[in-house]
């Protein structure tokens, strides 16, 4: 998996965990799923995403729809071996989600946690999933408690 794919797979899990924060994050509400689709913004990020050295960095950034709109911006370090660790912001139209997490490869099913959010998302907590689909720019989230 080259680092474009890595990154836009942080970038959407950033997205999911966020989603996922807000579900959780009000004390009486029960935990919902949500589902977030992002698709990669041309141009938004920068690094080389061919033959990473541990410590190279990486960012991109997507536009996000499904149960919430917005933009995400990722930025992952390369720690080698096949994996990163990916930071995520998610600016949705409810407020703010942030993930972060360990990819290694291709990001299917790779859990990330939801470290906080504001608004709408304040106060959420949990895992985000992100599971890659077909085409490398699309990935659809979904969150669980």
């Amino acid at each position: 998996m080259n680092r474009t794919s890595l990154a836009l797979c942080a970038g959407l899990a950033t997205i999911a965990t966020a989603a996922l924060l807000a579900t959780s994050g009000a004390a009486q509400a029960p935990a919902t799923s949500l589902h977030l689709v992002g698709t990669e913004q041309k141009g938004a990020g920068f690094g080389s995403h061919r033959n990473p050295r541990p410590g190279d960095q990486f960012a991109i950034a997507h536009k996000i729809k499904g149960d919430d709109t917005g933009i995400d911006r990722a930025i992952c370090t390369y720690i080698g071996k096949g994996y990163s660790h990916c930071t995520n912001a998610f600016r949705l139209s409810k407020g703010t989600l942030y993930i972060e997490g360990f990819v290694q490869g291709e990001p299917t099913k790779s859990p990330y946690a939801v470290t906080g959010g504001t608004g709408a998302y304040d106060g959420a907590r949990g895992t985000a999933i992100v599971t890659a689909g077909r085409a490398p720019e699309n990935v659809q989230i979904t969150l669980r408690p």
